[in-house]
């Protein structure tokens, strides 16, 4: 947002902050027009994060970065407005630009975007990850503790493939560990056992219902964690293969998947 909107005069800039209701103590008029973005984003962001206040603040930003967007859409800003489109698919939302009014051969058209949420949950999937961790650190998974915070960090980063691979090797020490915790697996102590380890958390062909701390049946979870590992070897941590809208597809699916493995097979 504030290479996009640097590029506005500094009255149009205050004007548009007024408009998203961003007005704080932190604007100052004489900063040059980036470091006023600059601050002006950072407190909302810091506000966003407050327990009382957060979703107005959070509202805040999704207004302005909407408004940015329809105030000034010209062609030499495209790019720039596709990588804003990203960083708001990495939050679980959708920037949809429309064409309005034609202005003419010179000025082009006036644009309306709207904002919407791609998640289908009212819970934030930043709040299921840290629940995630939480367990993890519990049980002394370690490794898989560490690989999933660098996909979180990665993530957050927006360095999708990266984000990738550390979830797919996440998910690969926690299959490994649950193997070996509940149904005698044997550590090799080679690399790349999930494959082998995952078979012992699931019964092939088996038709019952699953049990809490037994291998599932395939027909009921066993399918489920066998199609997970599948998708989770899919466009790893090979540059280009992923964008954000899978990225965080891919990242509440292992979330939750992961989730569900801890669940069956506690303590």
């Amino acid at each position: 947002m504030i290479k996009i909107g640097k590029e506005l005069p500094k009255s149009d800039i205050l004007d548009l902050i007024t408009e998203a209701n961003l007005w704080s103590k932190h604007v100052r008029k004489d900063e040059n027009r980036q470091e006023l973005l600059r601050a002006v984003l950072n407190d909302a962001r810091d506000r966003a994060s407050d327990e009382f206040f957060g979703d107005e603040a959070h509202q805040a930003l999704l207004d302005f970065a909407r408004a940015l967007v329809e105030f000034n859409l010209r062609k030499d800003l495209r790019d720039l407005v596709e990588d804003l489109a990203e960083s708001l698919r990495s939050d679980g939302y959708e920037l949809i630009v429309q064409p309005e009014v034609d202005l003419g051969a010179f000025s082009g058209f006036r644009h309306k975007a709207r904002i919407l949420p791609t998640d289908p949950s009212w819970v934030p999937l930043h709040e299921e990850m840290t629940a995630l961790e939480h367990e993890l650190a519990v049980r002394g998974y370690i490794q898989a503790l560490g690989h999933y915070k660098a996909a979180v960090k990665n993530f957050s980063e927006q360095d999708h493939p990266s984000s990738n691979g550390q979830l797919q090797t996440a998910l690969e020490d926690l299959i490994v560990n649950l193997a070996i915790d509940h149904t005698g697996y044997t550590d090799s102590g080679r690399v790349n056992q999930g494959g082998l380890a995952i078979k012992s958390l699931y019964v092939r062909g088996g038709q019952g219902r699953a049990v809490i701390g037994e291998p599932l049946p395939e027909k009921d979870g066993g399918t489920l964690i066998q199609g997970l590992w599948d998708i989770s070897h899919l466009n790893g941590s090979h540059p280009g293969l992923s964008d954000a809208q899978e990225a965080r597809i891919r990242m509440q699916l292992v979330t939750g998947g992961m989730q569900f493995l801890l669940r069956h097979f506690p303590v």
